[in-house]
């Protein structure tokens, strides 16, 4: 009975010309053909009617979603021109969501502007959720240009899309969950590797509470993409798929209540199919001690297995719509072929029933058209006017995952707040703020205090990507969020520790300190942290006690600290900067080198710098200041930076010494 849905609404849609997870969205990219249809009577027939042909010219239509009511249809559509006639690194063109009347066929256009929005879903109290590029900035460890696309919300009058995701690089395939939340995927990878942490996270509809959903320690899948709920579940559909290519893979289930990381919350509905770039069956990013490496093979067979499922549309556990290909998945920076997906009813124990295919265009993104069940509307902590601030309350930093160091909780007495700053240049390390590879910028907004159990609570600004570390009694981070998250306008965010694990629940013990004073003022860090600038924050400290044993001339040991510009930043941060250990996008086996999965305390940063504890010894009789090691420390553990922006005009001023007004993009 669950099989007979009634009519399926779809899009036909030749994949974009660069099969990428960033670029497969853009405007830019697509091609033309294809449209809005209805698949009349599945199973019985192949008959189907396109939807608004007269009110569309020649382009591409995505992500169709059907209303509450069964009534209306949110897409996505682009004009795009004939076949090779534009490059997807200069055109112009953009996404924008239409809205047709499924009883009159009457289109309306919805959004405009020089922004690719797309992704849209209805929400039960009226308001349309979506992604969209109006956040600014681009991706950091490619060529480009590739605008960074997070979720944002249009207001049932219509107007300008307003963002509600302040993080700092891409977001994918929102859905609403049968509890109100928003399910959808972040790509997470602030000082990480790039490829794998592309995983599931939850969100109120007014953009606040992003919190971990699934998997972002987790390796195997490389990410999730196109999640649903299934119907009365707290269970999710979604397609593990890979990085390098445009989405596609296998179909999952995904139980929280079984893991939040690894395999264990995974139950794998298409075993048919591989997890592409993480499964393939011949060589692996990295082999174990001993084992010889398996000789070189073509990129299609490392990474891309064979044929692949992707938008399933869930009708119960065991049975849902998908496209299928029986093409094996083209990576980049090729495009796939036009018609390889057909639309099918598949269920978990290995049988699919075509319902439809064009054997001249693909077939995507099936979903029944008749009316569903509204979730309930969450009420919202944020406030669209009034002071762009909230507060945080952590109740106990000492709760840590993976344990924090014997003694090392007890010494925890501050919080730094770093803000992760977007990229605001298309291309990687173009400019390079600092020796991280592909690293985002940062700057530190300053301290707030841990009281003696461990608890804090304090304002932070809204609307901007922060991430905290907690600081021994020298400043030194002893733990590091590798990742990020942001505040609302008014609203109060809460966290039960350091890194806790995610099935932690708070402590029942009394009333924690923090909480019985009012919130913490963030208290400026040093000189040079914010903006951030080496040559304002480190170079002083240099100067008054290293330079005269370390200057240009005659330097001890060959070590030059002066300020003096040497290539991309100065002689001092190019002879240091190799000195302390960093986090950072690194290949080979960057399991080791970068503690990944999960972040290790006192890893990076001053707490595991060599140059630190000689210092902090009295290297040749030196005696830093409790200023000079708290400029050192912010240093050394907001990754070693140099600048504190993107901008080459800015760079070249903080590279003299210049105070400069701010990041490009916040």
């Amino acid at each position: 009975p669950l099989a007979r849905t009634g009519p399926i609404l779809f899009a036909k849609r030749v994949p974009g010309s660069f099969s990428h997870q960033l670029t497969q969205y853009y405007g830019r990219c697509s091609r033309p053909g294809g449209g809005l249809f209805v698949l009349e009577a599945p199973g019985e027939s192949m008959r189907c009617r396109r939807l608004a042909e007269d009110a569309l010219p020649l382009g591409s239509v995505q992500h169709p979603e059907v209303s509450f009511d069964g009534r209306r249809a949110l897409f996505a559509f682009c004009p795009a021109p004939p076949a090779g006639a534009s490059d997807w690194r200069t055109d112009q063109r953009c996404y924008h969501l239409h809205e047709i009347d499924l009883e009159t066929g009457e289109v309306r256009r919805l959004t405009s502007g020089a922004f690719d929005d797309f992704s849209p879903r209805y929400l039960p109290g009226g308001r349309i959720l979506l992604l969209s590029t109006r956040r600014g900035g681009f991706h950091r460890c490619g060529r480009g240009p590739c605008p960074v696309y997070t979720l944002a919300i249009l207001e049932p009058g219509g107007g300008e899309p307003r963002v509600i995701s302040f993080h700092e690089t891409h977001e994918w395939d929102p859905a609403l969950l049968n509890d109100g939340r928003i399910v959808y995927t972040r790509w997470d990878y602030v000082d990480r590797h790039a490829v794998h942490y592309q995983q599931l996270w939850t969100v109120h509809p007014d953009g606040s509470q992003p919190v971990v959903f699934f998997g972002n320690n987790t390796l195997n899948p490389v990410g999730i993409w196109e999640a649903r709920p299934v119907p009365g579940s707290h269970l999710v559909m979604a397609t593990a798929a890979a990085h390098h290519a445009m989405t596609a893979g296998s179909i999952i289930l995904v139980d929280t209540a079984r893991g939040v990381d690894g395999l264990d919350g995974i139950a794998r509905l298409t075993p048919d199919a591989l997890f592409p770039e993480s499964e393939a069956p011949v060589q692996h990013w990295h082999a174990p001690v001993g084992v010889p490496v398996p000789p070189p093979v073509p990129p299609e067979q490392k990474r891309w297995p064979g044929h692949c499922y992707r938008s399933p549309f869930p009708l119960s556990e065991d049975l849902f719509l998908a496209a299928y290909s029986f093409e094996p998945l083209i990576g980049e920076p090729r495009a796939n072929p036009a018609a390889m997906f057909g639309i099918y009813l598949v269920d978990r124990f290995g049988n699919k029933e075509l319902l439809y295919r064009d054997f001249n265009i693909s077939s995507l993104w099936p979903a029944p058209l008749r009316p569903r069940p509204r979730p309930p509307i969450l009420p919202s902590s944020a406030t669209v006017s009034g002071p762009r601030e909230g507060t945080f309350f952590l109740q106990d930093v000492a709760v840590s995952w993976p344990a924090l160091p014997r003694g090392d909780a007890d010494r925890i007495r501050r919080l730094r707040i770093l803000q992760v700053l977007p990229k605001s240049t298309p291309h990687a390390n173009e400019p390079r703020v600092g020796l991280a590879n592909a690293s985002p910028g940062k700057q530190v907004l300053g301290t707030v205090p841990v009281e003696a159990d461990g608890s804090a609570f304090f304002r932070a600004p809204a609307g901007l990507p922060i991430a905290f570390q907690a600081l021994d009694d020298l400043g030194r981070a002893v733990q590091s969020m590798r990742s990020v998250t942001y505040l609302q306008p008014g609203e109060s965010a809460s966290c039960v520790g350091c890194h806790e694990h995610r099935t932690s629940a708070p402590s029942p013990r009394g009333r924690p300190l923090a909480l019985s004073r009012p919130p913490s003022e963030i208290e400026p860090g040093p000189e040079g942290s914010r903006p951030f600038s080496y040559p304002l924050l480190v170079q002083p400290v240099l100067d008054a006690r290293c330079v005269s044993c370390h200057g240009a001339s005659d330097p001890a040991g060959g070590v030059v600290l002066t300020g003096d510009p040497q290539g991309e930043f100065t002689a001092s941060y190019n002879a240091l900067a190799p000195l302390v250990p960093r986090s950072e996008w690194k290949g080979g086996d960057f399991l080791r080198s970068n503690s990944e999965p999960i972040s290790r305390p006192g890893f990076f940063g001053a707490k595991a710098s060599r140059l630190m504890d000689a210092l902090l010894d009295g290297h040749e009789g030196v005696r830093l200041s409790r200023d000079d090691i708290a400029r050192l420390v912010t240093w050394m553990d907001a990754t070693a930076l140099f600048y504190g922006t993107f901008d080459p005009a800015d760079q070249a001023r903080q590279r003299s010494g210049e105070l400069i007004a701010g990041p490009a993009v916040e």
